[in-house]
C-alpha cells in the first residue's frame, strides 16, 4: 500500500468507527428515531453508509440508499453488514497498487483514489449528521 493510500485508509477507518460509536448504546427505537424534519435517523445512516461503500468500490450490494430501516432489520444486523461492507472494501485497498489502481465505482470505470475519497465524503458528512442526532436523543457528544 502506499503513503497516499494508507493515509486515506486509515482517515476512512476513523471516520467508520466514529459512525459505529454513534449506533453504540442506542435502542433499537432510538436508533431509528429521527429529531429533524427529514426523517434522517442514526441506523438510517448506517444503512446508507452501507450502501455508499458497496456502490463506490463495486462489491456485491449490501445496505440501501434509503434512511427508512426497515423494522425487520436489527441493529445488530445493520451494524454486521456495515462491518462486512467495509471489509470488502478493505480488501480492494490492501490489494491496491496506489491510487490510481482502477475500480468499478457506481459501475463505472474508476479509480481506488477517487473511489477512497468520495466515501471519505461520504462517512465524514454522514457522521456530522450522526453526532447532531445522538446529541439531540440522548446528550451524547464527542467522536
Amino acid at each position: 500500500m502506499t503513503p497516499e493510500v494508507e493515509h486515506l485508509h486509515a482517515t476512512l477507518e476513523s471516520l467508520r468507527a466514529g459512525v459505529l460509536r454513534k449506533l453504540a448504546g442506542l435502542t433499537e427505537e432510538d436508533a431509528r428515531r429521527s429529531t429533524v424534519g427529514s426523517g434522517t435517523n442514526v441506523a438510517g445512516l448506517v444503512q446508507h453508509l452501507t450502501f455508499a461503500e458497496s456502490a463506490w468500490f463495486g462489491t456485491p450490494a449490501r445496505g440501501r440508499r434509503s434512511m427508512t430501516v426497515d423494522p425487520s432489520v436489527s441493529l445488530s444486523e445493520l451494524r454486521a453488514d456495515y462491518r462486512a461492507a467495509c471489509a470488502a472494501t478493505n480488501a480492494i485497498i490492501e490489494a491496491a497498487a496506489g491510487g490510481d489502481t482502477p475500480v468499478t465505482s457506481k459501475g463505472r470505470p474508476g479509480t481506488l483514489r477517487t473511489a477512497l475519497l468520495a466515501v471519505i465524503a461520504e462517512t465524514a458528512r454522514h457522521a456530522g449528521h450522526a453526532d447532531i442526532i445522538r446529541e439531540q436523543i440522548d446528550g451524547a457528544t464527542g467522536r
